[in-house]
């Protein structure tokens, strides 16, 4: 799952609050700030609809091969699964609102936790940190923090 972070962070659901909601918006992925377990993906844009209820995520993502691959996920905030599309890691996600910048996110596949999430906006607004605990293709435990700054 930790592979690739398009796969992790898709199922965090960052759809909260249209305009007002500091998850809300297009986050790009800084390689150089975030600590990923290879193979790092070429790129990630992360759009993101959030509000007090739930949220809205759409992932594109070029894959260190030059894949495009791209995952949605529409989820509540009320901790059950949701259905993830796109992903070969990840085919449900259970997102909480913990507070107004922080989101806590559990990935399944085939109904095993995989990976789990915690996402936090800045209080400037302007940087994304997802750090993310889970097994890599070895069943290994790894942990991983990615970094997305508003495009």
């Amino acid at each position: 799952m930790l592979r690739n972070l398009g796969a992790v962070f898709l199922a965090l659901p960052l759809c909260l609050m249209a305009a007002a909601d500091p998850f809300s918006g297009a986050w790009t992925l800084n390689l150089s700030k975030s600590k990923l377990p290879p193979p790092l993906p070429h790129s990630q844009i992360v759009h993101i609809k959030a509000n007090r209820e739930g949220v809205e995520i759409r992932e594109e993502i070029v894959n260190e091969a030059g894949h495009r691959m791209r995952v949605t996920v529409r989820a509540k905030f009320d901790g059950k699964d949701y259905p993830v599309s796109g992903s070969p890691f990840a085919d449900s996600v259970a997102y909480q609102r913990i507070n107004s910048h922080t989101l806590k996110g559990v990935a399944k596949k085939a109904g095993k936790v995989v990976t789990t999430e915690t996402a936090t906006v800045s209080p400037d607004g302007r940087t994304l940190t997802g750090a993310y605990t889970g097994t890599d293709a070895t069943g290994k435990q790894v942990d991983a923090v990615a970094v997305f700054e508003r495009k």
